[in-house]
């Protein structure tokens, strides 16, 4: 399969370094072609550079996908730390994570396209080492907010910590790939990042103030 592009229609890659340039035409190409379908000898030449340099860097193609991953998630997890420490309380904290995640996937489309196609590859690394990628600090980060949440008693639901971080998490990756496929097919998730950033802080905000437990309790009396 040809390449997407040629370098020389994207003059700005060469004010890089060829780490850069590599890092950024192998997203490009990953998103658009699949991570099987793009060689290394493809990245190489589209981004202006040789085999030799990519494998200097990144050690092969592996390393260099979970590098877009991780650096993707680490600008992610700078905004949200940010926004984490702005926050007044927990609701305002917990919008963040939906409100942060998809603000920066919509400002970075071809690592929003990485999360339907490769995502299952971001996930093996964080499970096999955790302390150096991007996405595992992401859910640090959230441990740590409903762990101190817990601690100054903002929660008050009896719902275990664990559970609800992967509720958090798996409702706002889960609404960013169905976009990606709406986009893609005919995927029926034609909504926008901010009516889903509204529905799971709502949800959320329903999960912490106990609303749901009283509701169920209700409904069971």
């Amino acid at each position: 399969m040809s390449p997407v592009y040629k370098p020389e229609h994207y003059d700005f890659l060469y004010e890089k370094s060829s780490r850069n340039r590599i890092l950024v035409t192998a997203k490009t190409l990953f998103a658009t072609l699949g991570y099987d379908n793009t060689s290394t000898a493809v990245i190489a030449r589209n981004a202006g550079t040789s085999e030799s340099q990519l494998m200097k860097h990144f050690g092969g193609k592996a390393n260099l996908l979970e590098t877009i991953f991780s650096e993707g998630w680490e600008r992610i997890n700078n905004k949200l730390a940010a926004c984490f420490q702005a926050a007044t309380d927990l609701n305002a904290r917990l919008s963040c994570i939906p409100g942060t995640v998809f603000e920066s996937l919509d400002e970075d489309l071809e690592l929003k396209t990485l999360l339907l196609l490769e995502g299952h590859r971001m996930r093996d690394v964080a499970r096999k080492e955790p302390a150096r990628e991007g996405y595992a600090r992401f859910l640090r980060l959230i441990d740590e907010a409903i762990a101190e949440a817990e601690k100054n008693g903002e929660i008050r639901s009896h719902m275990p910590s664990l559970p609800l971080r992967s509720a958090i998490v798996g409702m706002v990756v889960s609404g960013a790939r169905q976009q990606v496929l709406a986009s893609r097919s005919a995927f029926p998730a034609n909504y926008g990042s901010e009516e889903i950033r509204t529905l799971l802080s709502a949800f959320l905000s329903t999960i912490i103030n106990d609303s749901f437990t009283h509701g169920r309790h209700a409904r069971v009396a």
